[in-house]
């Protein structure tokens, strides 16, 4: 239904729903030579912007008023007019409607299930339930678990970083320490933090998994983060999941009764585990950590876990940082070494845990842009110019389409939100399934929706800006196209890492990891990058 009514509207109807640029742009990289007729312009607005007919305001209310009588009256039967009845007060009530009751007017353009599938994961962030006690963990898994806990019993050392690569199981490991802990006193609490919504969503579906097959009893599960409104009062065991940005809100609240029920949670909380941990030290994000494992009146151990047990790379050596992150955790660590194997990663790899990662770099003449676009190494102009660079862009397509027709399913890192946007006009353009996402024109809905689109093979190509880095599950994702330049080590291996999951666990046994070279020191081997930081962990416990 939304493309029919889209192919009823003029080009230049069609146009205000799409960055002029974004449409240049699809026509300055593709290959062919004809006009862009409004039947593919409406295809393009159809592929790229269904989502936002349903959840921003504005796209919705836009693609109603475009609407011509006759289609208006066929999509709006209730009102009861004739062509020529319909006025501007109609086109208000129907904008007015839609926004009140966005699934009945989903229905009406065709859009259903994309809005069922959001509300199914609910639009407000699930914030209580109970968990009734099929949840196994691979044998390094199952070390290093049991690594932790011993070492966690070994008082004062009551704070272990877990190292394990992208895709080996970081939180699968973590909960199973977390259900130990749990079942070990029925008062206790484990406080779950991460900095972002996805990383949060994922603890809190993961911990339903694992009690219901771990637990001994039934347990409160919460979840403070995102859009929840939940009161952190009266939890006194159980699960918590706490979004970092969500508790320095409520650290600095100046209510009493908030300060009142943070300082109580406190008390109660028993383990922190820190997902992403190379950011604990992070001034702020510090501050929140330290409110839970160290008073004067209570204790509670901490749990790191990370890919990256560092801040950064550099050639010189460890940084300051990197060794502040080690002593935050009193430099243990607990990674795994598998006898026979030079890197863990090629056991993981081997044995189907990692998709084997086949590393391919993407050339392109650099002639077009000017040494003068490139003065801040890496910043804001830099990435502008690589982002309109016709021959790098055409490569990246190139890229894309050829492996979207062998069935992959494709996540392309873009250099600036403009990039992306531009990159999946450019596809759809193709007849490709793509969108893109970022946290400037995405709503949390319409964030959400894409990623869901996407896990269900809907759309083949996600394109995004600062996203999808981490905290991102899309097993079947094979294909990653980082053509956003990168400084950081940890980010690149974020990046990558996104296209690594093997076959056991629902991945691929190969994936391919395109990175653009645009002269801007990059990584492209996981095995160097697992061992860089090993150095500075001189208490470094490993699995044999």
């Amino acid at each position: 239904m939304l493309q029919k009514i889209l192919s009823n509207f003029s080009e230049d109807e069609l146009l205000t729903f799409l960055p002029k640029q974004s449409i240049d742009f699809a026509v300055n990289v593709s290959s062919e030579n004809a006009e862009l007729s409004k039947i593919k312009l409406a295809g393009i607005v159809a592929c790229t912007k269904q989502v936002e007919f349903i959840f921003n305001d504005k796209l919705r209310a836009l693609l109603i008023d475009r609407l011509k009588p006759q289609l208006f009256i066929e999509l709006f039967p209730e009102f009861e007019l004739s062509p020529h009845q319909v006025s501007p007060k109609h086109y208000s009530a129907a904008i007015s409607w839609a926004s009140e009751d966005l699934l009945k007017f989903s229905e009406k353009i065709g859009l259903q299930e994309i809005y069922e599938t959001e509300s199914n994961n609910d639009s407000e962030v699930d914030s209580i339930s109970r968990v009734e006690p099929n949840y196994a963990l691979y044998p390094y898994q199952q070390e290093i678990s049991q690594n932790v806990l011993s070492s966690l019993a070994s008082i004062p050392r009551n704070r272990v970083l877990v190292h394990l690569p992208t895709g080996a199981g970081k939180t699968r490991t973590a909960m199973n320490i977390a259900s130990e802990h749990l079942r070990a006193n029925k008062s206790n609490v484990v406080l779950w933090l991460a900095d972002r919504e996805e990383l949060c969503s994922q603890a809190y579906s993961e911990f339903e998994k694992a009690w219901q097959s771990l637990g001994n009893r039934a347990t409160s599960l919460y979840g403070f983060y995102s859009n929840s409104n939940e009161s952190l009062g009266g939890i006194d065991s159980g699960f918590v999941v706490g979004g970092l940005h969500k508790f320095l809100s409520l650290r600095e609240n100046d209510t009493r009764k908030l300060q009142l029920l943070y300082k109580e949670l406190r008390k109660s909380v028993t383990m922190v585990i820190f997902d992403e941990a190379h950011k604990a030290i992070a001034p702020k994000f510090c501050e929140v950590v330290n409110d839970f494992i160290s008073g004067d009146d209570f204790t509670a151990d901490l749990i790191g876990l990370t890919a990256t047990p560092g801040r950064s790379y550099s050639a010189e050596g460890l940084s300051e940082e990197d060794k502040e992150l080690a002593d935050f955790f009193y430099n243990n660590k607990i990674s795994m070494k598998i006898s026979g194997y030079l890197s863990p990663i090629d056991y993981l790899v081997e044995n189907g845990y990692l998709a084997k990662a086949n590393f391919k770099s993407l050339n392109y003449d650099h002639s077009g842009i000017a040494a003068y676009e490139l003065k801040d190494s890496g910043g804001t102009e830099t990435m502008k110019a690589l982002a309109n660079n016709i021959e790098r862009n055409k490569i990246v397509l190139n890229t894309v389409m050829l492996e979207c027709e062998l069935g992959s399913q494709i996540i392309v890192f873009a250099c600036n939100v403009e990039h992306g946007v531009n990159l999946a006009t450019a596809l759809a353009y193709k007849g490709i399934k793509a969108a893109s996402i970022d946290s400037k024109n995405d709503s949390i809905e319409s964030r959400r929706a894409k990623i869901n689109q996407y896990k269900e093979g809907k759309l083949q190509v996600l394109v995004n800006f600062n996203v999808l880095t981490a905290g991102f599950d899309a097993p079947k994702t094979n294909v990653t196209v980082i053509a956003k330049p990168m400084n950081s080590l940890v980010q690149y291996l974020q990046m990558a890492g996104r296209a690594m999951r093997g076959f056991k666990s629902g991945g691929n046994k190969e994936c391919n990891i395109y990175t653009v070279m645009d002269d801007i020191p990059e990584f492209q081997s996981v095995n160097i990058a697992f061992e860089y930081w090993n150095d500075m962990w001189v208490t470094t416990e490993e699995v044999k």
